[in-house]
C-alpha cells in the first residue's frame, strides 16, 4: 500500500514501536487479512505512525515559518500551541489510517450482504420444493454475493465431499454477519433441524431485525453528534462574547485566540472518536 521504500524507512524509525503496539490492535490484524493491503500488522502500523509523524512535523514547520515570516505574536505559549495543533492533526491522520482497513471491509461487506439478501429473497419467491442446500449454493455461487474467501472454500466441497465442514469453516472465517447467519441456517438444514424454506425465512427475518438495530444505532449517533456540536457552539460563543466583557487589550485578545485554537482540536478529536464507533 505504501511502497517498499517508504516501508523500509518507516520500519527503521517505528518498527520497534509497532511491535509493542501490535498486540493492542488484534482486530486490525484480522481486518487487514480481508483487504487487498499486502502488509502485516507491524508493517502497516509502522507506516501509519511514520506518515502521521511526517504530517505533524511538516505542519509544525509551516506554522512556525508563518509566525516568524509574518512577524505574528510568537512566544513559548504560541509555540506550544503550534505543537499541540500539529500533534492533533498527526493523531487524526493515524486514526484515519487505522480505520482505513475497516472502511474497506465494511464497503465489501455491504455489497456482499446487499446482493446476498436480494438473491435469497429471489429464492424464497420461487419456493422450489426440489431445491437442496447444494443446489442453492450452486445457484448463487455465480453471483458476487460471496466473499472471495467463501468462494474458494466452496470449491473445496467437491474435493472433500463434506459440505457441512465447509460451511462451518466459512462461518468461522467470514467477516459478514449476514453471511455467517445464512450459512449457519444451511448447517441447520443439513442437520435436519430445519427445512430449507424455514432457514430462508429465518434468515430474512434476522436481516430485517439487523436493519432496525442499525437504524437505532445511527439515530443515537446523530443525537450525540448534535449535542457535541451544541457544546462546540456554546464554548466558542462564550469565548467570543467574553471579548465584550473585558477591557480590549491586545494581549488578552491574543490569549483568547490561543484558547480557541486549543479548543477546536480537542472537539475535533471527540467528533472523530464518536463517529468511529
Amino acid at each position: 500500500m505504501f511502497g517498499k521504500i517508504f516501508s523500509k524507512i518507516a520500519g527503521f524509525f517505528f518498527a520497534d514501536i509497532a511491535k509493542i503496539l501490535s498486540p493492542q490492535f488484534k482486530g486490525l490484524s484480522k481486518t487487514i487479512e480481508f483487504t487487498d493491503i499486502n502488509e502485516d500488522i507491524n508493517t502497516y502500523l509502522s507506516n501509519s505512525l511514520f506518515l502521521a509523524f511526517l504530517v505533524g512535523f511538516i505542519l509544525e514547520l509551516l506554522m512556525v515559518y508563518v509566525l516568524l515570516k509574518l512577524n505574528i505574536y510568537f512566544s513559548i505559549i504560541s509555540f506550544l500551541v503550534t505543537i499541540f495543533i500539529a500533534a492533533t492533526f498527526a493523531i487524526l491522520v493515524f486514526i484515519v489510517l487505522y480505520k482505513f482497513p475497516y472502511y474497506i471491509v465494511k464497503s465489501k461487506k455491504k455489497d456482499i450482504e446487499t446482493e446476498l439478501e436480494i438473491s435469497v429473497k429471489h429464492l424464497s419467491v420461487l419456493q422450489d420444493k426440489n431445491l437442496t442446500v447444494l443446489l442453492l449454493l450452486q445457484s448463487i455461487e455465480g453471483n458476487k454475493i460471496l466473499s472471495e474467501e467463501s468462494k474458494k472454500i466452496l470449491k473445496l466441497t467437491d474435493l472433500n465431499q463434506n459440505l457441512k465442514s465447509t460451511l462451518k469453516y466459512i462461518c468461522s472465517n467470514t467477516y459478514s454477519e449476514q453471511e455467517y447467519t445464512f450459512f449457519s441456517k444451511l448447517i441447520d438444514v443439513i442437520d435436519k433441524r430445519a427445512t430449507l424454506s424455514e432457514a430462508i425465512s429465518e434468515y430474512l427475518v434476522s436481516v430485517e431485525q439487523t436493519k432496525k438495530e442499525k437504524a437505532e444505532q445511527k439515530k443515537t449517533k446523530i443525537n450525540l453528534l448534535f449535542q457535541i456540536n451544541v457544546f462546540l457552539f456554546v464554548v466558542i460563543f462564550l469565548l467570543v462574547f467574553s471579548i465584550f466583557l473585558m477591557p480590549v487589550y491586545e494581549e488578552s485578545i491574543k490569549d483568547l485566540l490561543f484558547a480557541i485554537a486549543i479548543v477546536f482540536p480537542i472537539v475535533e478529536i471527540l467528533l472523530v472518536f464518536v463517529l468511529s464507533k
